[in-house]
């Protein structure tokens, strides 16, 4: 008889970067905003250093 196997609930939930769609590994660094995830390098590009804000 086998043993059945039974699955582990997964903690690491798939992310992808609403910038370029590529998959955000959980070992990444990554920010989130509001309900969207990026790689930090897809949000500096995103939100420029150099910018300021409208007045």
């Amino acid at each position: 008889m086998k043993a059945e196997k039974r699955e582990s609930p997964n903690l690491d939930l798939k992310v992808w970067c609403d910038r370029c769609s590529i998959r955000i590994a959980p070992s990444e660094e990554r920010a989130m905003v509001g309900n969207k995830a990026y790689h930090a390098q897809c949000y500096a590009k995103l939100v420029p250093a150099h910018s300021k804000p409208k007045t």
